[in-house]
């Protein structure tokens, strides 16, 4: 047998060397470089058309801020550079993204911030959510047409933004309240540019828009398009009130005087007295360790509560190991935590001034350990195990979530919304801010049964002066007692399992933060009784596995965006959900 060389021809060697290159330029496509390693996108949620993903995640020293708006993230960086601290910046963050985000948040709604003193080591949590009217009551929405709690006067709460925010910056913040909001009156003044989710939002909500509300956001009959310029001359001027007088006037001067007589002579039930009798709620953050980690959330009526018992039913086990070894396994386990943890909510849920939630239960080993002692490795739990009397409602992903921490650990959790898209689809004419529809976060009638044909729970039942039910969970994460991540998330009912999984897999499964945030996501509510996957969680044969558990499994987009910072090392690392719009900027 003899061999001979062959030698390529110089035109087929030249297509060899163009399909390496081509084959090796697709492989790096497929690799970011974070945080000192190479990371594949296998698993991860593709960026919007047009956004680079290196933009979604940023390394820092001294500040970093995370937020669903590039100019709201500008906004937070201007004004660390002008000498403000963690509270300034997320306040004006917070304001800015009102103008910008007019579709998910704004100054007619509320939110909760989660804060951290890194000095001091104390950590504060403020409720500024809306509240019900003291006009309002428990059947006020019985019998009536469902658009009455969704559209309109008739559905705006109390809000609860300015006062909230203006309140929390006075107490901590350093810079003067006109420096801080100068930013976002700036933008409300002379405009921004519209990026295509908010184009699409003010599309989807035309039919319901008030005539007010068309002359701002639908200028001349024309709805802007990606690249336009949307100026909003009249919240420019509510924001240079609220710069000069703080929340005084919103409560109980002219702003106040306006709100309550427009809303009241269009059917709705706020009274001057709602505004002047708002009290933004503090208390210290809900607690808990989990493996050896201090993690810190919003009391009720934030879901916080419920994320903390999901965590705790997962201590029980070891997640990274379970992960290698099957992933069906890992998901069929979370899936049921989180079946478990909603069905808490559904029934527990609610103001904790007017309702008896059993916190320390709820956040105990014990409880957890009893309430996922009925699981099973190899079959799904029906949620129908666990019916009674329940709240399920659908709950709005236009909501937004900002996160801020600087190089000593001071840390910002802070998420708000004016609930569902584009709130009541008002605006206090004059006054150019969006009202919510928050009174839609109640059980619209309790003992009613909804479109499930399951009665509705009476913890969230309507009350005057009453906070709803909420999903919203800012959320920070102490390691040996610093700052390690502060998370968070708009998404409706997809916030809370957001957010926990956020955690683990940061704590559990050791990924970067962006991997954290991109990575694709299970989603499990209890009722209706469905696994929600996103296609880049998991193969064919993890899908099929999670079937044969007999789960009803459906591929579907995560509705939850994540917004978060890292500190570790001394070094801080941000990241922007590629599901969202935002981005995440240091110093």
């Amino acid at each position: 047998m003899s061999f001979r060389t062959v030698r390529p021809s110089p035109k087929s060697f030249l297509i060899f060397s163009i399909l390496v290159l081509l084959v090796f330029g697709a492989c790096k496509k497929n690799v970011l470089f974070i945080e000192g390693r190479e990371v594949s996108t296998q698993n991860l949620v593709a960026p919007k058309f047009g956004i680079d993903p290196n933009t979604l995640f940023a390394e820092s020293k001294k500040i970093m801020i995370s937020t669903d708006s590039v100019d709201a993230s500008k906004v937070g960086l201007e004004i660390y550079k002008k000498g403000g601290n963690t509270i300034d910046v997320a306040v004006a963050s917070s304001f800015a993204v009102s103008v910008t985000r007019p579709s998910s948040t704004g100054i007619g709604g509320g939110g909760f911030l989660v804060y951290h003193h890194a000095k001091s080591g104390k950590s504060y949590a403020f409720d500024f959510r809306e509240r019900a009217p003291s006009l309002a009551n428990r059947n006020m929405y019985k019998g009536r047409p469902k658009e009455e709690s969704l559209l309109g006067y008739k559905s705006v709460g109390v809000p609860g933004m300015v006062a909230g925010l203006v309140q929390i910056q006075k107490k901590f913040g350093k810079l003067p309240l006109k420096d801080v909001l100068a930013p976002a009156i700036r933008l409300a003044e002379e405009g921004f540019i519209v990026y295509p989710d908010l184009s699409e939002a003010i599309q989807e909500s035309e039919k319901d828009m008030s005539p007010g509300m068309k002359k701002i956001f639908i200028p001349g009959g024309k709805i802007p398009e990606s690249g336009d310029i949307l100026v909003q001359k009249d919240l420019a001027k509510t924001l240079k009130v609220i710069s000069e007088t703080g929340d005084k006037d919103f409560y109980t001067g002219e702003i106040a005087k306006a709100l309550s007589a427009e809303v009241s002579a269009n059917g709705g039930a706020i009274h001057f007295n709602d505004l002047k009798n708002y009290r933004v709620k503090e208390e210290k953050p809900l607690e808990i360790i989990y493996r050896n980690y201090n993690i810190q959330t919003m009391f009720p009526p934030s879901s916080g509560v419920h994320l903390f018992t999901m965590l705790k039913m997962l201590e029980t086990k070891e997640l990274h190991s379970m992960f290698d070894f099957s992933q069906s396994d890992y998901y069929h386990f979370l899936a049921e935590v989180m079946r478990r943890g909603y069905s808490d909510r559904a029934v527990l849920g609610g103001d904790p001034g007017f309702t008896k939630i059993p916190v320390d239960t709820l956040i105990s080993s014990e409880y957890a350990k009893e309430k996922i002692s009925d699981f099973n490795p190899g079959k799904a739990t029906p949620s129908s195990t666990y019916l009674s009397r329940l709240n399920l409602k659908a709950e709005s992903p236009q909501t937004t979530h900002i996160s801020v921490v600087d190089a000593e650990g001071n840390a910002v959790s802070t998420t708000h919304s004016i609930n569902y898209r584009f709130g009541a689809a008002v605006v206090l004419d004059g006054y150019g801010f969006v009202l919510n529809d928050t009174m839609d976060d109640f059980s619209r009638s309790p003992g009613e049964p909804n479109v499930y044909g399951l009665i509705g729970a009476e913890a969230n039942s309507i009350q005057p002066g009453k906070t709803p039910l909420s999903s919203m969970s800012p959320t920070i994460v102490l390691k040996n007692g610093e700052t390690f991540l502060v998370t968070g998330a708009p998404g409706g009912s997809y916030i809370v399992n957001a957010v926990l999984q956020s955690i683990l897999f940061s704590l559990d499964l050791n990924l970067t933060l962006y991997e954290s945030v991109a990575r694709g996501r299970i989603h499990h509510q209890f009722f209706p009784d469905a696994l929600s996957i996103e296609g880049a969680a998991t193969d064919t044969a993890t899908f099929n596995q999670l079937k044969a558990k007999k789960h009803e499994v459906r591929l579907g987009n995560n509705m939850a965006k994540l917004f978060c910072v890292k500190r570790e090392n001394g070094t801080l690392y941000g990241a922007a959900d590629p599901r969202g719009d935002g981005i995440p900027l240091g110093e």
